[in-house]
């Protein structure tokens, strides 16, 4: 999108998954503020603006499109958005429930100490 003002956003993240650098796992989420835009904008820029939300682990690569441009797509992407967080937030919860039951049994010798 090609505009005179440079672009404003409500998010512009992009992060490395994995607690190690060489493992390539990604998230980047872009929602641009198109709220600057007058109304009387000749080309409804508004309806343009740029939203990303892509995931990467190391091998495989996902993308999300949320469309805004009529006020059915954007309650669609809404709802969209919406359960994916809703999933995310239960997958992660029960992660953290499990990493405690694991880590509370007992470990197994570690076997790089022969």
């Amino acid at each position: 999108m090609t505009r005179s003002k440079r672009a404003k956003y409500h998010v512009r993240i992009r992060r490395f998954l994995n607690r190690e650098p060489e493992f390539p796992a990604y998230i980047i989420g872009v929602v641009e503020d198109t709220s600057g835009i007058p109304d009387d904008d000749a080309h409804q820029s508004w309806n343009w603006g740029d939203i990303q939300l892509d995931l990467g682990d190391c091998y495989r690569r996902v993308s999300f499109d949320f469309s805004m441009s009529t006020a059915e797509e954007r309650a669609n992407s809404l709802n969209k958005i919406n359960r994916i967080a809703k999933t995310v937030n239960a997958v992660r919860d029960a992660i953290e429930k499990e990493v405690h039951s694991r880590n509370a049994r007992p470990q197994p010798p570690d076997k790089s100490e022969k």
